[in-house]
């Protein structure tokens, strides 16, 4: 196996495969030069925070990604019935993402003594167990299956509706996005960034255990209702990344599915990288396909559509 001098902790180590976009977000683009030992902490520590963040579940559970268990998450899961909000209710799929239905999460609730047990239709004995429990909790006889039928009451619900009560971090994913900007920033400028003052700053941040960024010029965030020019290049099935050239600055901006983005200053020595020019690449999730280009050509390009 191959050694490389690790991009994040420097030492020569052996090589592993690192997707500069999070593989389970769909991620194509695959660079070397990242040692396993940073590859898994970071992909725990870092990545863990973007990947199974709220939006980024329910994108990949709308687009069919599957993660590293070969499974699509499901952040629409377990919520209340729009109609009874004492229901819980489960929204089945299966491991590929195929829609299933609600189910009753069992529940019991006891108000002004009386108790109410609510079991899902598909799991009818364990509305004779839960009740037969109560019964002799309260030092009463259990009942049969029939007697328990005979006294229950069946409720079909034709289109029922869900609830679903969602937080939203707006923290903790910045750093994997700025993780993608210095890894995007190598790719594009080479081995020589490694040694540039901002280069260290980033790495520096990516590697603590800080949530705050000190040091950097950077802003990352929801896109939410932002639309400007690099918005607009961007859309809900894919990465963007760019790399802008400005006098003496080049910053790096990425858009992970139009939700989220970040443009961070990635050095302040744009003349120590020759023939540096502004950069274009796509990660096309639902094709799966990377397309490079310039900047300016990709602003033409979307401007005929």
């Amino acid at each position: 196996m191959s050694t490389i001098q690790c991009i994040f902790c420097l030492e020569e180590k052996v090589s592993s495969k690192e997707h500069v976009f999070p593989d389970s977000l769909g991620g194509l683009l695959i660079i070397y030069d990242v040692c396993k030992d940073c590859n898994d902490k970071l992909g725990e520590k870092v990545d863990y925070h973007l990947v199974d963040h709220g939006l980024m579940q329910l994108a990949r559970f709308t687009k069919g990604l599957k993660g590293k268990k070969g499974t699509i998450p499901n952040p629409l899961s377990v919520g209340k019935s729009t109609d009874d909000p004492d229901m819980t209710l489960r929204y089945k799929h299966t491991s590929d993402g195929t829609p299933g239905a609600l189910y009753v999460i069992p529940n019991v609730i006891f108000d002004d003594g009386k108790y109410r047990v609510m079991v899902d239709a598909s799991e009818p004995d364990r509305l004779v167990e839960t009740v037969n429990k109560i019964l002799i909790r309260n030092g009463l006889e259990s009942m049969t299956k029939e007697e328990i039928f005979s006294k229950a009451h069946y409720e079909k619900t034709e289109n029922p509706r869900m609830d679903i009560e969602m937080v939203i971090d707006m923290h903790s994913y910045r750093k994997a996005i700025i993780k993608i900007i210095y890894e995007m920033t190598y790719y594009w400028l080479g081995k020589d960034y490694l040694n540039d003052e901002m280069a260290i700053k980033i790495r520096e941040y990516i590697l603590s255990k800080e949530l705050e960024v000190d040091g950097l010029i950077e802003k990352v965030e929801l896109v939410g209702d932002k639309r400007d020019v690099l918005t607009s290049l961007a859309d809900s099935d894919s990465h963007i990344a760019v790399l802008i050239k400005n006098r003496d600055r080049i910053s790096c901006y990425i858009n992970i599915f139009n939700n989220f983005h970040g443009l961070v200053v990635v050095t302040e020595k744009a003349t120590l990288y020759k023939d540096v020019s502004n950069r274009f690449l796509i990660n096309d999730t639902k094709e799966k396909l990377i397309r490079e280009s310039s900047l300016a050509e990709e602003i033409t390009r979307n401007s005929r559509k």
